[in-house]
């Protein structure tokens, strides 16, 4: 079951109720514990949960879906990319990224995951730490409101009905978002933006 040290405080004030919840699945436990400490320093962090097995993380997330699963990849292990293809399978919206050292990404090509994160993208080992305002970048309102929807795992269309904007002119500011920031795709944009605190 999940670990009860993994998980944080559920009475939180109003401003934080809407914090992403965060589930971490890794077979050893200084990957767990590891991640769940760092996510744990980031601001707009809210729940944090770990899972050990396939069985567990399928379990859990029944019980309490979370905004994102996190998924540990190991060189030549399959338990990470087998369990988050279990997950897909019975929860095809998850939104699952995989995170791992840089040769371990080929093995991380699940179909269905949201992206792929490397160990120094910002969320292990250390903790995520705020960057200070003369060294962020300047997103505006609307482009703040779009990195929100993307850490939620909301998909273009979703974000523009919430926005009341068309998906295309969600695409564009996901571009602007991207170039900003120096990142490829969404899970990159979502790592740095809890890094550089955007995501509060």
């Amino acid at each position: 079951m999940f670990d009860p040290r993994d998980e944080r405080d559920r009475d939180r004030s109003p401003e934080m109720s809407v914090a992403v919840a965060i589930v971490v699945y890794a077979d050893r436990p200084s990957t767990r514990h590891g991640l769940a400490r760092s996510l744990r320093g980031a601001p707009g962090i809210g729940r944090v949960e770990c899972a050990a097995t396939a069985e567990e993380l399928v379990r859990g997330y029944l019980r309490s879906p979370a905004d994102v699963v996190l998924v540990a990849v190991r060189p030549g292990e399959p338990a990470g990319p087998a369990a988050a293809a279990t997950l897909l399978s019975i929860v095809p919206d998850a939104s699952v990224i995989m995170f791992g050292s840089s040769d371990t990404a080929p093995s991380a090509i699940v179909p269905g995951i949201g992206g792929f994160l490397r160990k120094y993208d910002g969320l292990f080992p250390e903790p995520v730490l705020a960057q200070p305002d003369a060294e962020r970048p300047r997103l505006s309102e609307r482009e703040l409101q779009i990195l929100w929807g993307m850490a939620q795992g909301k998909r273009n269309i979703q974000i523009g009905a919430d926005l009341a904007l068309s998906e295309d002119s969600v695409k564009t500011h996901c571009k602007r978002i991207f170039r900003k920031l120096g990142v490829h795709d969404r899970a990159e944009a979502v790592a740095i933006g809890f890094r550089a605190g955007f995501l509060s």
